[in-house]
């Protein structure tokens, strides 16, 4: 995060418990503020999801989180101009294509009940692809759970940019050894009104061991300093 001046790292099946958030704490507090959601039942080894801060470059004290389903997903409010906030939220999807309906079903009744502010981004790590050239070989995924992610997107109106941007090139974030397969899990979607505000997109293999690709943007309005 420091060397590669990130703002807000937005992070999936984080794993941790409460003696994990205070170990890092007491190492990088001064650095880094850390906003994890646990899953409830299994905090140690299932789910989690947590949004990392770098303090030396965003207004880190004044964020606030909401977490819409424990472990799962929970939403970033943070100042990034002046007055200006901007909501960001992170999903962690279920593996199981089959309770992908019900997951983002869920979100989107829990987002109305909660009554929050529009999302200027969701991202994360989806286990779930839109469109076949997104896997390889390239194949359409469970087309409920594809329907329940787009009502989702729709009733937030946000838009898969980079795919927008980039209609016919093929892109993977996660590779599968044990079936031989690519695919395009993790990714960024936006509000449509800052289709002009996202440079700089980027997929790379994180410096940390993992079998996903870290995706990133830089959030760049016009006229406005970014982060």
């Amino acid at each position: 995060m420091r060397d590669q001046k990130i703002g807000i790292l937005c992070i999936q099946e984080t794993h941790l418990c409460p003696e994990h958030i205070t170990q890092i704490d007491n190492l990088y507090a001064r650095r880094l503020r850390v906003m994890n959601s646990s899953d409830p039942d299994r905090p140690g080894s299932s789910a989690g999801i947590a949004f990392v801060l770098n303090k030396e470059i965003t207004n880190a004290e004044n964020a606030t989180m909401q977490v819409i389903i424990p472990g799962r997903a929970a939403v970033l409010s943070i100042n990034w101009h002046q007055d200006k906030r901007i909501n960001i939220l992170n999903i962690y999807a279920p593996n199981n294509l089959s309770d992908h309906k019900a997951f983002w079903d869920k979100v989107r009744t829990e987002w109305q009940r909660l009554n929050l502010a529009t999302p200027d981004l969701m991202l994360g790590d989806f286990n779930l692809t839109e469109d076949p050239i997104d896997r390889a070989p390239a194949r359409p995924d469970h087309e409920g759970a594809i329907d329940a992610l787009r009502d989702l997107r729709n009733a937030l109106n946000l838009q898969d940019r980079w795919r927008l941007d980039h209609p016919h090139r093929r892109l993977f974030t996660f590779s599968s050894s044990a079936h031989q397969t690519l695919s395009r899990l993790d990714r960024i979607y936006a509000s449509a009104r800052h289709a002009e505000s996202l440079i700089n997109w980027d997929s790379q293999i994180s410096q940390i061991p993992t079998d996903h690709h870290m995706v990133s943007v830089r959030f760049a309005p016009p006229n406005k300093t970014s982060q």
